[in-house]
């Protein structure tokens, strides 16, 4: 018998490599098993897919933002319409044949619509706060311990957004805060005027940083930068008027023009006015604002409605006369056309921010469906030449082993006749 057992199994391994890159391909309907099949196309391949993941994960962040952004919307929608339904009650409560009763009931109900405000600023998604601002498991608006005294609410956040990725190394600012949604703007100056604020109010520059008041003579810090903070605080009377005293930060700011004074009003407590007599020129752009919360407002006008003035701490004062109430209420309804109005700009920049990420998640379908292409292009295999290969492997199968039978059977004396 001829030994050719060595180049037949040679033969058979090669059929069987073969073999199972096509089993491989037809299975997984992909060209490359190992990245060694074809190095070039591997790295090819490689890149593709990454890059598909990236804007599979940047979809999905902007998924989860749009519906963020799309219950901000309507928060910012249902605030609007309690809003105007405030200034309806208000507008009855002026109304000459409205008694002391109805106005009562008037409080009542804007009680419930300002615990309605108060909800609807406070809503979370899996626990992120919408219009917290930078760090989103603040929780949003504060009641005080006692609140059913003074209805003081805090703004727990600050005035920056969160920004999100639309774009590999590029963001986009996502929403508003509560500054745009119940804060208005109780005074404002550029460099080269003058400023002034109450205590109580949130200045805010034009970076969204936040500014302090360390004492009496002119010592303000930027809240939001971590070298300007006090590292000592203690409390002590500057002619009449309480402030904090300090181990003073490198960073503060010390305004020469800086003036405060004290408020009072008889029984009502006493409250810090300051005032900035001229802003400074520097940075480039310099711009203060006073955030003033508008849930201050509609704490004395329900107090007015119930028939007394309010302390300047928020509690209840004495009884105030009609004329007195008929002047607070029509002070409230200019104060809530104020904050509809910038509550309406505040929604209209949601909207604008929104759309953003509606344009940006467009774009990043476009870029999936391109890259599932190329990947389609590159990687997919060709089922039909494979069907074709498989049938040519399987003849050649059938061929070889036929061929390795027959020589199993011949011998020397058959070779010879």
């Amino acid at each position: 018998m001829i030994d050719r057992s060595g180049t037949m199994l040679y033969h058979i391994n090669n059929l069987n490599v073969q073999n199972e890159r096509v089993t491989y391909q037809m299975a997984t309907g992909k060209v490359l098993d190992k990245g060694s099949d074809d190095a070039v196309l591997h790295a090819t391949v490689i890149g593709i897919e990454d890059k598909l993941r990236v804007t599979e994960g940047l979809m999905t962040q902007i998924d989860k933002s749009k519906a963020l952004n799309d219950t901000a919307d309507d928060t910012m929608g249902e605030t609007k319409l309690s809003l105007e339904n405030i200034k309806l009650d208000i507008m009855k409560a002026l109304n000459s044949g409205t008694d002391r009763s109805d106005k009562l009931a008037i409080a009542t109900n804007l009680e419930g619509i300002r615990g309605n405000i108060i909800d609807r600023v406070n809503t979370a998604i899996d626990g992120e706060y919408i219009f917290t601002g930078s760090v989103s498991t603040k929780r949003t608006l504060i009641k005080d311990d006692d609140f059913d005294l003074n209805g003081k609410v805090e703004f727990g956040g600050d005035a920056f957004l969160r920004e999100i990725a639309v774009q590999p190394g590029s963001y986009r600012d996502r929403g508003i805060t509560a500054y745009d949604a119940i804060y208005y703007n109780a005074s404002e100056a550029t460099a080269g005027s003058e400023f002034t604020w109450n205590e109580g109010d949130r200045v805010i520059d034009e970076y969204n940083h936040e500014w302090k008041v360390l004492d009496a003579d002119g010592n303000i810090y930027d809240v939001n930068d971590s070298t300007a903070v006090p590292t000592s605080l203690q409390k002590y009377d500057h002619d009449g008027l309480m402030m904090d005293t300090v181990i003073y930060p490198e960073s503060r700011i010390t305004i020469d023009s800086f003036t405060a004074q004290i408020e009072s009003s008889g029984d009502s407590g006493t409250r810090a006015t300051f005032t900035i007599n001229t802003l400074p020129s520097e940075p480039e752009g310099r711009l203060f604002e006073a955030k003033h919360s508008y849930l201050d407002d509609l704490n004395i006008a329900i107090n007015a409605l119930k028939g007394n003035f309010t302390k300047l701490d928020g509690t209840r004062g004495g009884v105030a006369p009609d004329a007195a109430v008929t002047d607070v209420l029509k002070e409230s309804l200019e104060h809530t056309t104020k904050q509809y109005d910038a509550t309406n700009v505040g929604h209209g920049e949601l909207g604008g921010r929104n759309h953003v990420f509606e344009v940006s998640y467009d774009k990043l379908k476009t870029q999936e469906i391109h890259y599932n292409m190329l990947l389609a292009e590159n990687d997919n295999a060709d089922l039909a030449k494979l069907a074709m290969e498989s049938k040519a492997l399987e003849m050649t199968y059938q061929s070889l082993y036929s061929t390795i039978s027959k020589m199993n059977n011949l011998t020397l004396l058959d070779y010879i006749k």
